[in-house]
């Protein structure tokens, strides 16, 4: 079982059976007390921290120094390894959200490059970054929904978190940007696995297999190819599919959502209005015309 990168030991705002369906970094969201003293922390993996309302006054006492922060809404704290002798933590209002950058995780699901495994991040306590913000947000957002949108999701959100981290605080520094593209017949293996799982859920390592490059390599190359993430790009064809259904098919809307890897009608529906900018019932009231 996972360990929870809650070390504070600060009240969850997200339910335990949706934090056990989520399969990417491990995630919190907490909110904080007003005051706390937690003694003796032993950290076995970097940990990512972050403000997302409030304010509040940190002191950290490391092996060899202490630090105090004055931290607000949107500041983010990278932490390495290691032993902490205390953390004192005052707040008002505070709601943070905390993941381990378990790079291990990633690995062992066959996402991890060797970039990131060699990589080694620097400690940055308080320092601000949108792009790493949305990330972190997206994530709590997808368990706090219950994780309708599936491994494929949580896995990018996580790999796009460590590949953003690897490029701002890893040891090696940016890499280069992938310039090659899939091939049509890499594109056409893509294609022929993502229809054949469109009723269930689909990985990133399962696309990553089908063409033979790591999850990071393949993002970059769909990225060039087809202008967008596996996800988004998954999304699409399942969308594509249930157009289909709607127009061509008797089916309900419910079997429709079913049928193509969607959790529930109302996700089906607010991800086709989001993509196709139509409800299913608009969709299918037009073919009655």
């Amino acid at each position: 079982m996972t360990t929870s990168p809650n070390r504070l030991h600060e009240r969850s705002l997200l339910p335990q059976p949706f934090l056990e369906r989520w399969q990417g970094l491990p995630v919190a969201w907490v909110e904080g007390k007003p005051f706390s003293l937690v003694r003796n922390i032993c950290s076995q993996r970097p940990h990512l921290a972050t403000l997302d309302a409030g304010s509040g006054e940190a002191e950290i006492a490391f092996t060899s120094s202490t630090e105090c922060l004055n931290v607000s809404a949107g500041d983010i704290g990278l932490f390495l390894p290691g032993e902490q002798r205390y953390i004192r933590w005052r707040c008002n209002s505070a709601r943070r959200i905390l993941v381990d950058v378990d790079i291990r995780h990633l690995a062992d699901r066959g996402l991890a490059s060797d970039e990131m495994l060699s990589s080694r991040f620097r400690q940055d306590l308080e320092f601000r970054d949108p792009e790493l913000s949305l990330l972190l947000r997206a994530m709590v957002g997808e368990v706090a929904n219950g994780c309708p949108n599936g491994p494929l999701y949580a896995e990018s959100l996580s790999l796009g978190l460590a590949s953003r981290l690897v490029r701002s605080h890893g040891s090696r520094g940016a890499h280069d940007r992938e310039r090659g593209r899939l091939t049509r017949a890499q594109l056409a293996r893509l294609d022929e696995l993502i229809e054949s799982r469109l009723d269930g859920p689909i990985s990133l390592g399962m696309l990553s297999k089908a063409t033979g490059f790591s999850a990071p390599h393949l993002v970059r190359l769909m990225r060039n190819t087809v202008q967008c993430t596996p996800h988004r790009y998954v999304l699409q064809r399942r969308i594509k599919r249930a157009l289909w259904l709607l127009q061509e098919t008797d089916m309900t809307i419910a079997g429709i959502a079913a049928s193509t890897g969607f959790s529930s009608q109302s996700h089906l529906t607010s991800t086709m209005v989001r993509i196709d900018g139509r409800t299913p019932g608009a969709v299918r009231r037009m073919r009655a015309l």
